[in-house]
C-alpha cells in the first residue's frame, strides 16, 4: 500500500505562520533589550575613564576642569553643553607634558559648531590639531553632563533628546544633599535622551 503525503490545510499553515511570527517578534524584543543593555554599559564604563580622567587631571592643577570656559576664560560662547566642553578641553590639555583622557574618536562631536580663539587654544595646549570646542557624547549622541561642585545649585544649559534644555546638578532624596558633594557630577541622559538630573533612566557616576 503506497504512502499518503498530506499537506498543511490552510488553518494549519496560519497556525505555522503565526508561530514564526510570534517567535521573531520575541527575538526581535531581546535583540532590542539587549542593544539597550549594551548601551547602558557602554555609558558606564566611559563615565568611569572620565571620572579617572578628572580625578588626574586634578592631582596635576590642584583643582577639577570648571563647568564653564566661557567664565572662566572670559571667552564669548553660545553658552550651550559648556560643562562637557571644559571638561573635554582640560583632559585634552597637554600643559603638564600629558593628557588625562583617551578619547573615543566615534563619541567626539561638535554638535553646536563652536570653537576657541587660537590663544587660548595656545594656553590650554590640547592635543587636537584643530581650534574646534569638542562635546564627548553618550552612545545615544548626546552630551554627558559635567558640573563642578562650585556651580551645584545653578542651571546649565546641555542638549537633551536633540535640543537644549536646562539642568542642575542632582540630590539624593534620601540625604537632601547633591551627589558627590565636594567632587563633581558627570551623567548620561541615558537612553530616552531625557534630562532628569541623574534620576529615571539617567546613567549617572552613582
Amino acid at each position: 500500500m503506497g504512502s499518503q503525503q498530506k499537506g498543511f490545510t490552510l488553518i494549519e499553515l496560519l497556525v505555522v505562520i503565526a508561530i514564526i511570527g510570534v517567535l521573531a517578534g520575541m527575538g526581535s524584543q531581546m535583540m532590542g533589550y539587549s542593544i539597550k543593555k549594551g548601551n547602558i554599559s557602554a555609558a558606564e564604563s566611559e563615565i568611569q575613564r572620565l571620572i579617572l580622567g578628572v580625578e588626574s587631571f586634578q592631582l596635576d592643577h590642584g583643582d577639577y576642569p570648571p563647568t564653564s570656559m566661557e567664565e572662566a576664560y572670559e571667552v564669548s560662547g553660545n553658552g550651550l553643553d559648556t560643562g562637557n566642553e571644559s571638561m573635554v578641553a582640560h583632559l585634552a590639555s597637554r600643559a603638564k607634558g600629558r593628557t588625562y583622557f583617551d578619547f573615543t574618536e566615534e563619541y567626539l562631536e561638535n554638535l553646536d559648531n563652536d570653537s576657541l580663539d587660537k590663544s587660548l587654544v595656545d594656553e590650554i595646549s590640547w592635543v587636537f590639531g584643530d581650534n574646534q570646542l569638542r562635546e564627548y557624547v553618550d552612545p545615544w549622541g548626546n552630551p554627558y553632563v559635567y558640573i563642578h561642585n562650585n556651580d551645584y545649585g545653578r542651571e546649565f544649559s546641555v542638549t537633551g533628546d536633540g535640543k537644549p534644555v536646562m539642568v542642575s546638578a542632582g540630590q539624593s532624596a534620601k540625604t537632601a544633599t547633591y551627589y558627590e558633594p565636594i567632587r563633581f557630577q558627570i551623567w548620561s541622559a541615558g537612553p530616552d535622551g531625557i534630562h532628569e538630573n541623574a534620576e529615571g533612566d539617567d546613567v549617572s557616576q552613582w
